[in-house]
């Protein structure tokens, strides 16, 4: 997607998200190309090196929030807490 659509769906302004994604492009995270469909317009695509690391955050999350709930909840608290996840990602869909 363009980096000015990107900044409408994250409510941003595009001048805002610019040095963001020059310094993801600088790291290798995402790549701009020229659009297939208009040569002179630049989409952003995520990089395989770009996906790692989202898979690697969300593992760090992951794991970081099964310790909490384990250290921090009792077990009727835990079940209570996937009950209402389900329930968030039901309306979320």
């Amino acid at each position: 997607m363009s980096a000015a659509a990107l900044a409408h769906c994250e409510g941003l302004q595009p001048q805002s998200l610019s040095r963001l994604l020059a310094r993801m492009e600088r790291d290798g995270l995402i790549e701009r190309k020229a659009d297939v469909a208009d040569g002179r317009r630049r989409v952003i695509a995520v990089t395989r090196r770009g996906l790692g690391a989202v898979d690697w955050a969300m593992s760090q999350r992951r794991r970081w929030l099964s310790a909490v709930m384990t250290d921090r909840l009792n077990e009727h608290e835990r079940s209570i807490l996937l009950q209402a996840s389900e329930l968030m990602l039901r309306i979320a869909s």
